[in-house]
């Protein structure tokens, strides 16, 4: 591999973990990583975990942030105060999101919009690599948030979209988090081929003042 094509890979990525409490979020990021569920954590603790995948045969180093309960605080305080100050940094801080909410609790799932709106206002962009996890699809006797409703949310939001059970599929976890990597993945590209198109414009503006100052030269 040459020193350019390993400089167009992306090695590292951010992924911040986003949704209210009891949603799922600390077991999906153990789950993603070990391929073990475990169902009790401690939901205070906020945790940045670290690993190395291979998605798509290309190895890529990831730093997983687990968000704890401050985001309920941000979210009901209109994202003012120390709460959403926090929540803030951790979304300044990350490549990609996921947005998880359970289908057995509704204000998880009208949490995704807003949350999804303050990703757009701190990175000051559209278009942000952002995937909507809907978890707990095996209990369909608590579900009181419809699967079409989550999708049609996704569209309206365009956003990737996965309902599973991180419970019990592993193949359904892993495949949400490597939508993921694959959108940030391409967001990177996007950029370098931004700044290399704007390296050329600039190339070619100076080749053609130091062209129009020769001309101006011999003139004279």
């Amino acid at each position: 591999m040459t020193e350019s094509s390993q400089a167009r890979r992306l090695s590292r990525a951010k992924l911040v973990v986003l949704g209210r409490d009891n949603c799922g979020k600390t077991a999906l990021c153990v789950r993603f990583i070990t391929k073990r569920f475990i169902g009790e954590y401690d939901h205070k603790k906020e945790v940045t975990y670290k690993c190395r995948k291979v998605v798509d045969k290309e190895a890529i180093d990831l730093e997983i942030l687990d968000t704890a309960n401050k985001q309920k605080n941000a979210l009901y305080c209109q994202c003012v105060g120390p709460a959403a100050s926090s929540l803030e940094s951790s979304i300044k801080w990350g490549d990609g999101f996921l947005i998880m909410y359970s289908v057995t609790d509704r204000s998880s799932f009208e949490s995704v919009s807003r949350l999804k709106r303050l990703i757009d206002h701190v990175k000051q962009t559209l278009g942000i690599p952002t995937v909507i996890v809907a978890n707990k699809c095996d209990m369909e006797n608590g579900r009181v948030v419809r699967m079409e409703e989550g999708q049609s949310l996704a569209n309206d939001l365009r956003c990737g979209f996965y309902e599973i059970s991180v419970a019990e599929s592993f193949p359904a976890v892993e495949g949400a988090v490597c939508e993921l990597i694959r959108e940030v993945r391409l967001e990177f590209h996007k950029h370098l081929i931004a700044m290399e198109k704007r390296s050329r414009l600039l190339q070619m503006r100076h080749a053609l003042k130091n062209r129009l100052t020769r001309s101006k030269t011999v003139q004279w």
